[in-house]
């Protein structure tokens, strides 16, 4: 056996790195605002979803109580919200105390449960919207609506006055909803 020395070059060139450079570059400037549209339509859809649940768990609250539930939305600032529901119109979702007589909790047993959503979960999210009271009566409601926003990504919760609650897109189908 002999060993034969490898002749000419090895490795890359200056230029060829260079060229190897630009190309990510190109696919990165692509890839970075879809992955940021994607990061915010996931997180307004979520925090449609959360609050949807919300909205609809008071509703039934109402009903299995015998009282009439609201449902309050509190707006900090932009990004800082919250929203929660109880058996006193108006109820404040910014209370942490229980024993407060306007915090959004109901009684589960004899133990008052907070019944709040916060922006805390949702990142970039801004909400804007107002309250809703559920009638346990007549299974009515006063009209309401919540908006969801991040980035070029919206989506309505929308209560008629029938207590019907849905989620649609503000401007078309958006996400799986219907157009509102």
């Amino acid at each position: 056996m002999y060993n034969k020395q490898a002749s000419g070059q090895q490795g890359f060139t200056l230029v060829e790195l260079l060229i190897v450079i630009a190309i990510i570059a190109i696919v990165a400037s692509i890839a970075v605002p879809s992955m940021t549209s994607f990061v915010n339509k996931n997180r307004v859809k979520r925090a449609a979803e959360e609050v949807y649940g919300l909205v609809t768990k008071a509703r039934a609250e109402g009903v299995i109580r015998d009282k009439n539930m609201s449902v309050a939305l509190t707006v900090v600032d932009e990004d800082e919200w919250c929203l929660g529901y109880a058996d006193v119109v108006g109820c404040d979702c910014t209370e942490g105390d229980l024993t407060v007589a306007d915090a959004c909790d109901v009684f589960v047993g004899d133990t008052r449960v907070q019944q709040v959503i916060t922006s805390s979960g949702f990142d970039g999210v801004a909400m804007i919207g107002n309250n809703v009271t559920f009638n346990f009566v007549k299974g009515t409601a006063s009209t309401g609506n919540v908006t969801l926003t991040s980035g070029d990504w919206s989506l309505k919760i929308l209560v008629s006055g029938v207590g019907r609650v849905r989620i649609c897109g503000p401007n078309a189908n958006l996400m799986g909803y219907p157009a509102c």
